[in-house]
């Protein structure tokens, strides 16, 4: 009779379902989601330009509190960095020196919500937690900078599943950039520079002068380099720096 009930009581609640926390990529305008390079591996993005920022952003499907990282192999730290926002050294509301990203933090995930740095022995990021008064929603937003030609892989962690793998991995190649004047935009500015360099010889040598503009590195400036050029036409990368931050302790920097 008492399994009987038992298995009465489990067919009358509702099921359970798995609070889900995922990571979303955006351009700098934290509106245009970056494109991906197969739909088959949503995690896997266009080639973005060295000096490209991009906003992660950090969203639940449940409500209450999640501990959870955002990291990058140390091998992989000079070549870009993840940036928090609005540092400050105590949290609203107390007078102890307790590290917080205030800004990262956004209303969805509660009064209590922290976010702050993190290095490990391999790794080095960005932990977070929401409070108990979270809501379903976006959680935390934070920067992803590109600092150098080559790839980085930033994980998604849940600090209550596991420590050392990651629910999602995300794959970026960076590319030298096509704002060739540094005002955050590709456009007839860097075309201009593009075709005063025209036909010269480029170089591996990072001081020499054309080595910007020959982007395939055959060591000559011509049409292939137009042609990759025009990838980025009108693209705004948003190269200002992150805010100072004392705890941004890494190599790469």
């Amino acid at each position: 009779m008492r399994r009987l009930l038992g298995l009465t009581v489990l067919l009358v609640l509702p099921p359970m379902t798995l609070a889900r926390v995922w990571t979303t990529v955006y351009h700098c305008d934290e509106k245009t989601l970056l494109a991906v390079v197969d739909p088959n591996h949503p995690t896997v993005y266009r080639d973005i330009m060295v000096g490209t920022r991009l906003v992660l952003v950090v969203s639940s499907d449940a409500a209450g509190h999640w501990m959870g990282s955002l990291r990058l192999p140390w091998d992989d730290d000079p070549y870009a960095a993840l940036v928090g926002r609005g540092y400050s050294a105590t949290l609203p509301g107390s007078t102890s020196k307790v590290q917080n990203y205030k800004d990262s933090c956004l209303p969805a995930a509660g009064k209590a919500a922290r976010a702050y740095p993190y290095m490990g022995q391999d790794v080095v990021g960005l932990e977070f937690l929401s409070g108990p008064t979270a809501v379903a929603g976006d959680w935390f937003v934070f920067d992803y900078q590109a600092h150098r030609v080559g790839t980085c892989d930033v994980g998604l962690y849940d600090l209550y599943v596991s420590r050392y793998v990651p629910i999602q991995t995300f794959s970026f190649t960076h590319v030298p950039s096509r704002d060739f004047n540094g005002d955050t935009r590709v456009d007839f500015q860097d075309l201009a520079l593009l075709a005063s360099h025209w036909g010269l010889a480029g170089s591996p040598d990072p001081n020499d002068p054309n080595t910007a503009f020959d982007l395939d590195g055959d060591a000559r400036i011509g049409c292939s380099d137009l042609a990759l050029f025009s990838e980025y036409w009108l693209e705004r990368q948003d190269s200002r720096p992150p805010g100072d931050d004392p705890n941004r302790l890494s190599p790469g920097l």
